[in-house]
């Protein structure tokens, strides 16, 4: 008995020296408390240990493994690398089922506190097996039972093991509940699972006496069956004339991250058309299609076909008067509208943004006692949405026509651009300008706004213009050069100007201004010309053709003139009798002697007609002085009117000039020996007076010389 209590409080007298030892080598471990683990790989495996890094010297570490099961006095030492975090220790290094004090030491400094380790509990299982296998129910929820493997292990120490899976496009690992035990086995149940989805499952072990897992089993994964489209819808409409873009037949997938294939139908009356192996989510519908319907290949039995009416309702079903609007301190869109005649199963909202893919249309179903709906989403500021509703019955479709709504208007970013068109009419200038895109112009167009300036300094005119033209003519346009503008206005403001279009208009009150001065200086040169004319010689010709007779006659004739005739007016114009007087002057002539040679007759002459006689030169008599002795001799009349030429001239009574004065020349000296009219030379004197005394004559009353033989 005595020797009982000596027999029991052994084991603890061994550690005795290890505790001195701690306490006698210093108060604190290097580095501080550092996280040291040991086990087992398995009931027949090696022993692991691994601890967290360690920095300083670069001398190697020692661990120690003391028995205190079967060895108590028997210590192992193994030699670490310095920088190294684990080792590993032979399965022939220690017995099964011991318990063995471990610590390590650097310099023989203590780097972490001792701790112990249990062969037979510190086991760490290895990884589990997943079958590739897995099942289905045949009825909703849609359920997953995955078969497993543990691993090895006696029989006679069951296993708890733990699983989990993870959804695609989910980042965190979900456990399963509860956990399952090895003894006896059963397969790994999933619920509440979604179609077309696929997932990743693993699963671990511990003994159930121990808190140590085991690694997780390589990851198995899985899809569930489709269960066919939830939802589908065409883009664009059907009801109206096909555009560039044809209508598209979408649906919404139950999965979002499986390959499902898919078999389509399009029927009219008896005619109908399939298509297999189509690919999510789209598919073109023909013209002449009324009924569509999609279904999954390889569905879950309980898949129902999903099915659409193609056909148009009568215009008075459709809905009216959508406006589009957005809530206040959200970044949804407010939708409202007001229902046509006709009974509605449901409405119909889809939406897309400007500049989207055909295929990205969104769409949400609602009863028909909605008459507004709140769209979902994040609908950004200044981005145009293409928003329409559609009124569905069982038997067709009712689209109304698509709005561009805004969730908050901007001002634009850009301006239009400007181009000139041809004038209409001639001289008055016309512009054109292109829309802004809708995507810039971020909201709905209110007006544009024209600006000109006429120079640079000048300060620019604008002027507002519809938004439903694209046209303007610019009839007050100043003259000279020209810079135009344009700029669009949104109702949250006006945006920048666009780029300008420079003009240069022709000044046609400058062709008003040079036209006199040219049409004066071409006179002046035509006068210059005709002057010059008339002064040469050599164109004596034409002055006598062209110019009238006043211009060129060396003596002026009174009639032409203005300056003398007012006192002549005055005195002798109330005298004038209607008809004037003619008197004939004819000259007898004796007839000549027998024997006698005729002699000339003599010339009667008053010298009054010598103004009016041509000159020599006008008659070309004038010759040189050998050809003047051998030209004939004058007669005697025509030497006395040439004596008249020193006498003073007398001044002529207009109208005195006819043809009356005319003398006949007969006999011998006449030219030809004929009777011809003769004209003697006219004087080179000036103009005498109404009396002459040296001549005995004067003028009579009726402004007729009286002349005697």
């Amino acid at each position: 008995m005595l020797g009982t209590p000596a027999a029991l409080f052994w084991p603890k007298l061994t550690l005795l020296p290890v505790v001195v030892f701690l306490l006698c080598r210093g108060t604190r471990p290097q580095g501080g408390s550092r996280a040291l683990q040991c086990y087992r790989a398995g009931p027949w495996g090696n022993l692991n240990c691994s601890w967290d890094p360690l920095g300083g010297r670069d001398s190697p570490w020692v661990l120690h493994l003391q028995s205190q099961k079967y060895h108590s006095n028997r210590t192992r030492k193994v030699t670490v690398p310095a920088g190294q975090s684990w080792v590993t220790i032979p399965r022939g290094q220690f017995t099964t089922a011991d318990q063995l004090l471990v610590w390590g030491t650097q310099d023989d400094q203590l780097l972490w506190p001792p701790i112990l380790v249990n062969l037979e509990t510190q086991m760490r299982p290895d990884a589990l097996h997943l079958h590739p296998d897995v099942d289905f129910s045949e009825e909703p929820p849609l359920e997953a039972f995955v078969q497993w493997k543990p691993p090895p292990w006696p029989l006679h120490k069951p296993l708890t093991c733990q699983f989990r899976y993870l959804r695609c496009q989910e980042a965190n690992w979900t456990l399963l509940e509860p956990e399952l035990k090895t003894i006896p086995l059963s397969p790994v149940e999933i619920q509440d699972l979604e179609p077309a989805t696929s997932y990743n499952v693993s699963g671990r072990c511990r003994l159930e006496e121990a808190d140590l897992w085991g690694e997780w089993s390589p990851i198995l994964s899985f899809q569930t069956p489709p269960s066919g489209p939830i939802d589908m819808w065409v883009s664009g409409s059907v009801c109206e004339p096909r555009g560039t873009q044809e209508p598209l037949l979408l649906w919404k997938a139950s999965g979002s991250c499986a390959q499902v294939s898919y078999r389509a139908w399009f029927w009219r009356g008896e005619t109908s058309v399939s298509e297999d192996g189509v690919s999510c989510c789209e598919l073109p519908v023909p013209t002449w299609a009324e009924w569509a319907a999609v279904s999954a290949v390889n569905a879950v039995p309980w898949a129902p076909l999903t099915n659409l009416s193609l056909l148009c309702l009568a215009p008075e079903s459709t809905p009216c008067c959508v406006e589009v609007r957005g809530v206040v301190g959200s970044t949804s869109l407010l939708v409202s509208w007001t229902p046509g005649v006709g009974e509605v199963s449901e409405f119909v909202v889809d939406w897309s943004g400007d500049g989207d893919l055909q295929e990205n249309l969104s769409w949400i179903r609602l009863p028909p006692e909605n008459l507004s709906a709140v769209l979902p989403g994040n609908f950004q500021g200044g981005r145009p949405y293409r928003i329409r509703v559609t009124a569905v019955s069982a038997v067709g479709l009712a689209p109304a026509p698509a709005v561009w709504g805004f969730r908050e208007e901007l001002a634009p970013q850009v301006g239009p651009e400007l181009w000139r068109l041809p004038d209409d009419p001639p001289g008055t200038p016309a512009v054109a300008w292109g829309e802004v895109p809708r995507h810039l112009l971020r909201g709905h167009l209110a007006h544009y706004t024209l600006c000109m300036r006429s120079g640079a300094s000048a300060a620019p005119q604008c002027m507002n213009v519809s938004s439903n033209t694209q046209t303007i003519t610019l009839p007050d346009l100043p003259r000279g050069p020209c810079e135009l503008w344009m700029t669009a206005s949104t109702t949250s403001g006006q945006g920048p100007p666009g780029p300008s279009l420079h003009l240069h208009l022709p000044d046609n009150t400058l062709k008003w201004k040079v036209l006199p001065s040219v049409l004066c200086l071409l006179a002046l040169l035509l006068l210059g010309c005709c002057l010059s004319l008339a002064a040469s010689r050599r164109c004596l010709h034409l002055r006598y053709k062209v110019l009238p007779h006043w211009v060129w006659e060396k003596v002026p004739d009174p009639a032409n003139s203005s300056s003398g005739q007012g006192h002549l007016e005055v005195v002798f114009q109330p005298q004038l009798p209607q008809d004037l007087p003619i008197l004939e002057v004819e000259e007898m002539e004796p007839p000549p002697a027998a024997g006698k040679p005729p002699q000339a007759s003599t010339l009667l002459h008053s010298g009054y007609e010598k103004h009016f006689l041509p000159t020599p030169e006008e008659l070309g008599l004038l010759r040189t002085p050998r050809a003047r002795e051998r030209a004939p001799a004058w007669p005697q009349g025509l030497l006395d009117a040439q004596e008249a030429e020193s006498r003073p001239p007398m001044q002529l009574y207009p109208g005195l000039r006819s043809p009356q004065w005319e003398r006949t020349v007969e006999g011998p000296d006449a030219p030809g020996g004929a009777s011809t009219p003769f004209l003697p030379p006219s004087p080179q004197g000036a103009v005498t007076s109404d009396h002459d005394p040296e001549m005995g004559r004067s003028l009579n009353p009726t402004g007729v010389a009286d002349v005697r033989a």
